[in-house]
């Protein structure tokens, strides 16, 4: 990773930053400037693919060390926010920020009302909330939702697609007292390595996909102890990306 890129900015930049890299231009003064170096290094391109996963930030990637997303990523952000969980971090790039549509911006709604196409696969309560009236297909497991990303990834010019088993699976784990959440975030975040590196495969050229890691739906009880526990603390929510 010595040669990866990595810049520092606000979460709340990246709507600016996906319009533009997609030729549009962000209403003026609605939402927080868009990230000029990551848009010189990606012009032109065609189609965003967006891959959301719970739970995995700057630690689990160090961490963890998913293989495709450490020796594909040509850049990464750094995303400071003051609320890296789940449905904060999709308020903040839906709206631009934490205000409910401010002078009626939503992220995806923008999209399609300037001739771009957009699809959102999820869980359902998510899309209810979030998808401002953009193609949005309910996916009930990560399974369910790897599958759908191959038909759609090719076909809009930004599919969004989120992973986040490890809610659902953590509590049965819980109940029936195997798995470490440590081993279980482990696990999935390996598994969803793979899956993604399947996708990247089957996207067109002149793509770029984004791999955007946040903080889960909730704060969890780690046993990770001395400098490791304190790295993890010290976690941000990432954003890698890979051009094909």
């Amino acid at each position: 990773m010595s040669e990866l890129q990595t810049l520092k900015c606000y979460l709340n930049q990246l709507p600016a930053t996906i319009l533009k890299l997609l030729g549009i231009e962000p209403p003026l003064g609605t939402i927080p400037e868009h990230v000029q170096s990551i848009v010189d290094m990606y012009q032109g391109i065609e189609r965003i693919s967006v891959n959301v996963i719970d739970n995995f930030g700057l630690f689990e990637l160090t961490y963890h060390k998913p293989q495709f997303m450490i020796t594909s990523s040509q850049a990464m952000l750094l995303l400071s926010t003051k609320n890296p969980y789940t449905l904060a971090v999709y308020h903040q790039i839906m709206y631009g920020g934490f205000d409910f549509e401010p002078n009626g911006f939503h992220l995806l709604r923008y999209l399609n009302e300037h001739g771009k196409k957009s699809c959102f696969v999820g869980r359902k309560k998510d899309l209810e909330r979030y998808d401002g009236g953009t193609h949005s297909i309910p996916k009930g497991t990560d399974m369910a939702t790897w599958v759908e990303s191959a038909k759609v990834i090719n076909n809009y010019e930004l599919s969004w697609m989120h992973y986040l088993d490890f809610e659902n699976l953590h509590k049965q784990q819980q109940a029936l007292k195997q798995r470490t959440p440590e081993d279980l975030i482990d696990k999935l975040i390996l598994r969803t390595d793979k899956w993604i590196l399947g996708n990247y495969k089957q996207l067109r050229n002149n793509s770029l996909m984004i791999i955007l890691g946040d903080h889960g739906r909730v704060k969890l009880n780690l046993e990770y102890s001395g400098k490791i526990a304190q790295w993890r603390e010290a976690s941000v929510p990432i954003a890698i990306l890979i051009k094909k």
